[in-house]
This record gives structure tokens, C-alpha cells and sequence, in this order.
């Protein structure tokens, strides 16, 4: 055939390439088809681990538009300045051939790809123990990645008796780090500092992380947006007891984590000033008794993700004969407006719709009808649970 091309040359339309396991892609070339007029003159890039949650590709802060060929032969490489991990690409045509139709050959550069890779189930915490039980440090280098479908939990804990600590969790989706130098007795110095970043991170995609701390110096990175920020108070030393731990706070942990979720979620090269943390557990050099099931691969959920546009839609078979409606769902949407289910009755209608940032959840039946509305916070996930039998919502 010389190429891909699809029956239909339409904006929904894909290419998919399956690698086989996780790859390290670098760079991309395309070329239409050959000896023909059709080519793609302008697409994107998915990726993907499961083949079910795709990212796109992002540069320069934005979701981005490659440029393609103009005819059918010459080829057109891109170099990838944000490297990506996948184990399933997939390039959406967005533009083609004036003169044909949708026409495309690919070549993908890049190389394998391995990382120890642990799946924290929200129990087991991992705790590297220092070689000495107290641990003044003038410079830390942390660095790992982690994918999550929770907005909570702790990422790494470490504390000191004197006051010391620092830590690392997901709160309401964004990251969260917080970390003190030392405070005195007398209330005059403060050394607590805490700088959030990113947004969304419960989107069950990677995101890399590192820490750097020099003295009361720190550049904290995530997903290559770096963020420098100096400690308060006076103290540049971080003193720790014992150990650090990862995943969750320690057993032993004073009250200052109390309440806090463990993380649940996988994580993969976690490196802590110079030692390969993953390894060391994957050869039990570390305590790992909390986990009920220590796993060096990353569980998958069972429910992922649909993104809705502005004209896409869900269409599922009714139950004919039944007297109960019962459906279940999460969304997340900075829309202020938009109708998220609707469904015809035997004796009238469901409709459950965001009006000016609230749910509004409307009920007609033919004896009565019923109206509510529930405030909501734009931007994290919301249960909704509508009955229609008992005319109860939760939201």
C-alpha cells in the first residue's frame, strides 16, 4: 500500500505504534505515502503506558503541533527537546494533502528504556536507615518519579528530634514540599518553609522529581519546571534521626504527619543523595516489612480517564423494566457550564448538568418534579451518586 492510510480522512483518525514495553523515544520522521498525493502536513503526539490513558506531547508549556511533509517523499524529522517514556505512541493526524487524502510513513528514534520500578499499595512505607542515628546534612540531592490516580499522600518523610523535617506529598493534586531547618525555643526563628507546585498530578502519567538543597538553597523540579526558593530562619543544616522513609510517614512518626495518607500509586528511581533507593529494596537491603505484597512492577487501575470536547459524548444501552436509575461517576472540569448526563425515564427525564460552577440535578417524572443544586470546587474530582428511585444525591 505504501503507507498508512485510513478509509476516512477526518480529525479522528490515529496511527499506533505498540513498542512492545517502554521505550525511550527521541525523535520522530514522517513521509507520506509513497508515490501517491497524500500526506499529513501537520499532526501530534500521544503516548501511553497502557494503551487506555494517553498524554500528549508537550513543549514550550503547550500541547504541540508537529509540521509534516508537502509532498510524498521527502521526510521531515523532529528531534524531541522533551524526551518521552512510553510503551504505545500514537500520532493524530491534524492537517494533510490539499491534493489527497491522509498518507503517512514513520520512523521512531530513540532506546530502550529500564527502571526499578516499585507499586506502593497506600500500607508499606520503605525506610532507608542512615548509617549513623543522627544525621547533620549540609546538601541533599532527591530525585524520583511517580504516577498516582490519588490527590493525597505522603511521598517521603524524614524528621529530627531537634525540629528537623522534611516532606514530600501530594495535596489536592499539586505537590507539596515542606521542610525546616530548625526553629528555636524562643519562637524568634522559624525555620518552616513550604512551596507548592504543579496541578492535576493524579492523572495516572509519570512525573519526575528532584530536590537539590544547598545549605538553605533549593531548587525543587518537577517535570523539568524548576522552582528556587531559600529556607527561612538561620540554620542550614537538615538533621535527621534514624532514617527516611518513602511511601508514607514513618511508624515511629511524632504527630507533626498525623492524619496524613500514605501514598498509594507506583514510584521508580528513587535516588537519595547518590543511593539507588528501588535497588536496594528490590535486593532487601532496606526494612520493607509494612507491605502486605511488595511489587517491583506498576499495577495498573482498572478505570482511567475519557476527555469530553465540546461535542463529544457517551452513549450507553438502557434497562428497560427497571423502576431504580443508579450511576456513579468522577469528573474534573474548569468549565463553569456543561451537561454531564442526561437519560430519558419510562415516566420522564434525568439530567445532571454544571450551571455557573454548581450541579444542578433535575428530575422530571410525570407525577412530580425535583430540583437540586450542589455547590462544587472547579478543578479536582467529584463523586456524583444520583438515584432516582429514592430521588437522593451526593455530590
Amino acid at each position: 500500500a505504501g503507507g498508512w492510510s485510513p478509509l476516512d480522512s477526518d480529525h479522528y483518525q490515529w496511527l499506533q505504534v505498540d513498542f512492545g514495553s517502554r521505550k525511550q523515544v527521541s525523535a520522530i520522521a514522517t513521509q507520506g505515502r509513497y508515490s501517491s498525493s497524500d500526506w499529513t502536513t501537520r499532526y501530534r503526539l500521544l503516548y501511553s503506558d497502557t494503551g487506555r490513558n494517553w498524554k500528549p506531547y508537550h513543549q514550550d508549556g503547550n500541547i504541540w503541533a508537529f509540521s509534516g511533509n508537502s509532498n510524498s517523499e521527502s521526510a521531515v524529522r523532529h528531534e524531541l527537546q522533551q524526551g518521552i517514556v512510553a510503551h504505545f505512541l500514537r500520532l493524530v493526524p491534524l492537517d494533510w494533502s490539499e491534493e489527497g487524502r491522509i498518507g503517512l510513513r514513520i520512523e521512531v528514534y530513540g532506546c530502550s528504556y529500564w527502571a526499578d520500578v516499585i507499586n506502593f499499595d497506600g500500607q508499606g512505607v520503605i525506610s532507608y536507615r542512615f548509617k549513623m542515628k543522627k544525621m547533620k546534612i549540609i546538601k541533599d540531592v532527591i530525585a524520583l518519579r511517580f504516577k498516582t490516580s490519588e490527590s493525597e499522600g505522603v511521598i517521603l518523610h524524614g524528621e529530627g528530634q531537634q525540629g528537623d523535617y522534611i516532606t514530600l506529598e501530594l495535596r489536592k493534586a499539586k505537590l507539596l514540599l515542606q521542610i525546616n531547618l530548625g526553629s528555636n525555643q524562643y519562637g524568634s526563628i522559624l525555620g518552616h518553609t513550604s512551596v507548592t507546585t504543579g496541578s492535576l498530578l493524579d492523572d495516572n502519567h509519570w512525573h519526575s522529581v528532584v530536590i537539590e538543597r544547598y545549605r538553605r538553597n533549593v531548587n525543587f523540579t518537577l517535570d523539568r519546571h524548576i522552582q528556587h526558593f531559600r529556607t527561612n530562619g538561620e540554620f542550614d543544616h537538615l538533621d535527621l534521626d534514624y532514617e527516611l522513609s518513602f511511601g508514607g510517614m514513618p511508624y515511629s512518626g511524632k504527630p507533626v504527619g498525623g492524619g496524613k495518607k500514605n501514598f498509594k500509586g507506583c514510584m521508580e528511581s528513587i535516588n537519595y543523595n547518590g543511593d539507588n533507593i528501588t535497588d536496594l529494596a528490590r535486593r532487601k537491603k532496606l526494612d520493607t516489612s509494612g507491605f502486605r505484597n511488595l511489587t517491583f512492577s506498576c499495577v495498573e487501575t482498572h478505570s482511567f480517564p475519557v476527555f469530553f470536547n465540546a461535542t463529544s459524548f457517551l452513549q450507553l444501552p438502557g434497562r428497560a423494566n427497571h423502576n431504580t436509575v443508579s450511576v456513579g461517576f468522577q469528573f474534573r472540569t474548569w468549565n463553569p457550564d456543561g451537561l454531564l448526563l442526561f437519560s430519558n425515564l419510562d415516566d420522564g427525564t434525568l439530567e445532571i448538568s454544571l450551571e455557573d460552577g454548581k450541579i444542578g440535578v433535575h428530575i422530571n417524572v410525570t407525577k412530580a418534579t425535583k430540583t437540586n443544586r450542589v455547590d462544587i470546587s472547579s478543578g479536582e474530582f467529584e463523586q456524583m451518586h444520583p438515584n432516582k428511585h429514592t430521588h437522593e444525591f451526593q455530590g
